[in-house]
């Protein structure tokens, strides 16, 4: 039988935070390769929960609420890129030490497939496949994953791997497959039929899933809907099993969505039934940027009866112009209506947060300042997210078009954390810093006027 590693890799960044950062593609590649009769072990860099890391930390991984936390970090050189930028440059994941010992288990195997998320994490990708070739030198290296269907040739160039598979669904695993050698049959309806392997994990504070892949929408800085050709939904009763399975099976007490669009039709409210008719002790989370507008007193009545306790909104910006240019996804009146339906069924502002773009090309400090006083007016959690231009996305396009950025530049100077210490064309760092301290101060101030609906 033939076996493949699966390896999720370092981030390489100046900052990093595990706010429910789970390899979902490469759980879903398990399952689709195990079910193909193809063996499959993984190594999961960036599990705070591994018994070897926690025993060579010499303390269990801690929790900051929910199944979140900090990861284990170290400091390295930095790339010459950022040789201008005060800002240390660390590696967040195991030790190097730790993954070497991991992967000298592993000679046997027919090949390594290594994902990867952020174009920004580059380094961390070809840091990963370096010490792979190190440790396991006459095995082949499949690099897939968002960084390399979103910059394949940059991929091809730097990553080290020996073949990039572009591309979601089946078709990167087919062709990872064909450069391999290995026949294998493969289920075109994964999300349907196949539920993320979480076998590999020896323990699981948290789940991460989703109900669909793709987006309708075509946000003008989003590359949900460029990657994910069509948009596609997992019935609402096969996810409700999987939930359910995850409960009782592997003790798991919070389960965190990360679609792009869960409330797009009517399948959201179906599953939202099915689970609180199960009545699991579970809490949900919504991270990934609700759509504001699709919200309704219905929706809101069931997420609370079922204890959803992290809903966050795509608010984006305050700036009606750029609410139209960005996608028009959400406009002031619908993010009020949203936060009263919410409030109304029971949710506390400490549980209703809101993402507010900040540093948008042609976007103000002024605009950004309006969308906190936004959110303390509602009496809900202003979250900042800096800008970040990704490539290929049609807001990329513009700004490369208008010399705004130069298309050959290094994916890591386009990191948010990154870009305000170089990029003349939007809000200065310190302009962002006092913006993310006003964030914080209202969100400090609702968070203890809500502090008990952190309890269960």
């Amino acid at each position: 039988m033939k076996k493949i590693l699966l390896i999720n890799p370092w981030i390489e960044d100046v900052a990093a935070y595990d706010f429910w950062l789970k390899p979902l593609g490469l759980l879903y590649i398990s399952s689709i390769l195990k079910d193909a009769g193809i063996e499959t072990a993984l190594i999961d860099l960036l599990d705070r929960y591994d018994p070897e890391l926690e025993a060579f930390m010499g303390k269990e991984a801690e929790d900051k609420y929910y199944g979140t936390g900090k990861f284990y970090n170290e400091a390295i050189e930095k790339p010459r890129c950022l040789e201008h930028i005060p800002r240390k440059f660390k590696r967040y994941g195991f030790p190097e030490e730790l993954f070497r010992r991991k992967l000298r288990r592993y000679r046997g195997v027919d090949a390594v497939f290594i994902t990867s998320m952020m174009t920004y994490w580059h380094y961390g990708v070809s840091d990963t496949i370096r010490v792979i070739k190190e440790e396991l030198p006459d095995k082949p290296v499949v690099l897939g994953g968002v960084y390399a269907s979103i910059l394949p040739d940059h991929a091809i160039a730097f990553s080290g791997a020996d073949f990039v598979a572009p591309g979601t669904g089946i078709s990167p695993v087919n062709s990872a497959l064909e450069f391999l050698g290995i026949k294998a049959s493969l289920k075109e309806n994964f999300l349907e039929e196949l539920d993320p392997d979480y076998s590999h994990y020896d323990k699981l504070s948290y789940a991460v899933l989703i109900t669909s892949t793709g987006c309708p929408f075509h946000c003008n800085y989003c590359m949900s809907w460029k990657l994910w050709k069509s948009f596609s939904r997992r019935s609402p009763k096969k996810v409700a099993a999987f939930i359910e399975n995850l409960y009782y099976k592997r003790g798991v007490k919070d389960i965190v969505f990360f679609d792009d669009a869960i409330l797009v039709g009517s399948d959201f409210k179906e599953l939202l039934k099915l689970l609180e008719a199960k009545e699991l002790k579970i809490r949900y989370h919504l991270p990934n940027g609700l759509h504001a507008r699709l919200i309704d007193t219905e929706t809101a009545q069931l997420m609370k009866k079922v204890n959803f306790k992290t809903i966050k909104l795509g608010y984006e910006t305050s700036n009606a112009a750029l609410q139209e240019k960005t996608g028009g996804k959400v406009f002031d009146s619908d993010l009020v209506r949203a936060v009263s339906f919410l409030k109304s069924a029971g949710f506390s502002g400490n549980e209703i947060s809101a993402y507010i773009i900040a540093n948008l090309p042609g976007q103000s400090v002024e605009d950004v300042e309006r969308a906190i006083d936004k959110c303390d007016e509602l009496g809900i959690l202003p979250v900042i997210n800096e800008f970040t231009p990704i490539p290929g996305t049609p807001q990329w396009v513009e700004l490369v078009s208008k010399k705004k950025l130069p298309e050959d530049i290094d994916p890591l100077l386009l990191d948010n954390s990154l870009l305000p210490h170089w990029w003349d064309k939007g809000i200065t760092e310190t302009s962002l810093r006092l913006l993310k301290e006003k964030a914080w101060k209202v969100r400090k101030r609702i968070e203890n006027e809500n502090c008990l609906s952190r309890f269960w």
